[in-house]
């Protein structure tokens, strides 16, 4: 009897630890029908093979307690598995939810391409350029850009520029050339940064060249500030037509330099090309006379209007300004001479 009564106590121990343990667990579906016929048939044919003699009572207490710790286990595994799936779940959000690398910002595209250079990494026409990009070019080579604002940047032959921003670059060798557009005075100027200092436009074209000892800046049009970090941040102002020359010494030395001077010849070879194709001619007139440092004039008003509405179609991808000009103005009815600084049209 109180062999009996010890197991009975065991029984309600295990059965309190099993509902507080199911009550953690929460919820449970319902049993399958048919699994306690299934437990209780395999603990029978378990007995049955042993040599001990069998006690029905015995046998069901067995049976019992086997199905109620696979109930138990279900019950686990109905518990363990949601946390589980939440624990991943979470751990799969903060991964996704990790920033991506940052892709590079591209600053402008490939203009125009002279002499390209071969094999892998060259840029070619039409490419996109990147902020830290660092782009040189070599003996008779040279490249032109257009970036965002469609402002044009030209480097040289032997020329090595730095993107850093979409509007800041560093000249590390060479020359560059900036044409910022029409704009005088927009917000926010290019800069070009040297290792003498920091060359800012204010609606311009300008050009910016460097040596061992020489920081050259030449304005054809507008105003750059100079700032050069080699004393003292001393501030120079070079405006349209002069050429301010800084050496680390402290030299300073301006000269006038006119817009149609042969200096500015490199720049014009690599000017982006001009498409005519459904422009109309004044359009292409002042392009042609801002690449060649000119100012369009027109004999009367009446060309000038009649300019605006003649429409062009065609190419001009193999000519520098002046020789588009020569080019277009003979299938018109426009004709034009050049004086001095001047495009003059007439009939």
């Amino acid at each position: 009897m109180t062999k009996q009564m010890n197991e009975d106590k065991e029984l309600q121990r295990d059965e309190e630890a099993m509902a507080r343990l199911l009550q953690a667990a929460g919820p449970r579906a319902e049993i399958p029908e048919g699994a306690e016929a299934r437990v209780y048939t395999q603990v029978l044919k378990e007995w049955q093979t042993s040599t001990a003699e069998p006690d029905g009572a015995r046998v069901y207490d067995i049976v019992q307690a086997s199905w109620k710790r696979d109930a138990a286990r279900a019950a686990i595994k109905r518990w363990v598995l949601p946390v589980a799936l939440a624990a991943s779940a979470a751990l799969l959000a903060v991964l996704v939810s990790q920033p991506e690398p940052a892709l590079p910002v591209a600053v402008g595209t490939v203009a125009k391409v002279v002499s390209p250079a071969t094999g892998d990494g060259a840029l070619a026409l039409g490419d996109p350029i990147y902020e830290g990009m660092t782009i040189e070019t070599s003996q008779g080579q040279g490249m032109s850009f257009l970036l965002a604002r469609n402002e044009s940047l030209r480097l040289a032959e032997n020329s090595s520029l730095r993107i850093d921003a979409s509007d800041q670059f560093t000249l590390l060798r060479g020359r560059v050339y900036a044409d910022t557009g029409e704009f005088v005075y927009r917000d926010g100027g290019l800069r070009i940064d040297t290792e003498f200092g920091a060359v800012t436009d204010i609606g311009t074209q300008f050009a910016v060249s460097i040596d061992d000892n020489l920081l050259d800046v030449a304005v054809r049009e507008g105003r750059v500030d100079i700032r050069s970090d080699e004393h003292a941040h001393a501030h120079h102002v070079a405006m349209s037509g002069e050429r301010v020359r800084l050496r680390p010494q402290g030299e300073v030395a301006v000269d006038t330099l006119a817009l149609t001077d042969d200096y500015w010849n490199w720049t014009t070879d690599l000017a982006p090309t001009f498409d005519i194709e459904g422009r109309s001619l004044m359009d292409f007139l002042k392009w042609a006379a801002r690449e060649s440092g000119r100012i369009l004039f027109f004999e009367d008003a009446e060309l000038r209007m009649a300019a605006m509405r003649t429409d062009l179609h065609g190419s001009i991808s193999d000519f520098g300004p002046l020789e588009a000009i020569e080019s277009v103005l003979p299938t018109t009815r426009f004709r034009y001479r050049l004086e001095s600084d001047r495009i003059v049209i007439k009939r």
